[in-house]
């Protein structure tokens, strides 16, 4: 273990083998953090953080911090990120809202400088999350999707797996897993072929997708009509049906 002689460490904290804290950081009570994960200079990690192996966290970010809600009445809640997570220059992640909420990362994922995550996100694993953008509470962002940078995400929205958002973006409604949109409002440009192909994705899977989107992206056909038609003359890959599900447990819409 190495902690730097400046850096502040509440005597109920739990530092796994092997982990480094560099200088002038704080680290609150009750932080758990995993074996061989690094902590940069001028970190802020506060109570009831858990954080997993060989996780890095540069200088400045803040983690775990109050809510940015109008008279939040202070409640023990969390934030957990997944090992191997990564997270860059002063990044913030808020902990939940509610009573023993969590605020939830999960592994292997990419969070850039001056990215923010509020309360009671959920975020998959392998997400990469690009400078500068921001995700409103209740934000759930399914594995393996990709955010650009300066993104505006509003609260509730699900972004679905696999998808990406281009930079500048401003999305209100939910955005389908494998697809690619871009705009402020956010708008559905087509499927996110080269990652779907760099997911390894089988041709014949990428190709169910493609079709199903040029359906859901017909004028004449309302979303409902849409996915009725996909149920009738599919085959129900994985893919499809998880597809599908997402737009039938959609509370905001869908981007089109």
């Amino acid at each position: 273990m190495n902690i730097h002689s400046s850096s502040i460490i509440d005597p109920g904290a739990e530092l796994g083998a092997g982990v480094s804290v560099g200088p002038f950081s704080i680290i609150g009570p009750h932080v758990q953090i995993g074996q061989e994960t690094v902590i940069g200079s001028h970190t802020l990690i506060e109570a009831n953080t858990v954080i997993g192996e060989g996780c890095k966290i540069f200088h400045g970010a803040s983690i775990g911090g109050e809510p940015q809600i109008m008279g939040f009445e202070d409640v023990s809640s969390s934030v957990e990120i997944g090992n191997g997570t990564v997270i860059r220059e002063y990044a913030t992640i808020h902990r939940s809202g509610y009573k023993d909420g969590v605020t939830r990362i999960g592994k292997n994922c990419l969070l850039m400088a001056y990215s923010h995550l509020g309360h009671d996100c959920e975020i998959g694993d392998q997400v990469v999350i690009v400078n500068g953008t921001g995700l409103s509470g209740h934000v759930i962002v399914e594995n393996q999707a990709f955010i650009s940078g300066l993104v505006g995400i509003h609260q509730f929205v699900r972004i679905g797996r696999n998808s990406m958002i281009g930079g500048m973006a401003g999305v209100n409604q939910d955005v389908l897993p494998f697809s690619m949109v871009e705009g402020t409002p956010a708008r559905l440009l087509s499927i996110n072929a080269v990652g779907l192909k760099r997911a390894n994705f089988k041709p014949n899977v990428r190709a169910a997708i493609k079709k199903a989107f040029k359906i859901i992206s017909q004028p004449d056909l309302n979303t409902s009509q849409s996915v009725e038609k996909i149920r009738s003359e599919f085959e129900m890959h994985e893919e499809i049906n998880h597809l599908l599900d997402f737009i039938k447990n959609s509370t905001r819409g869908v981007t089109k």
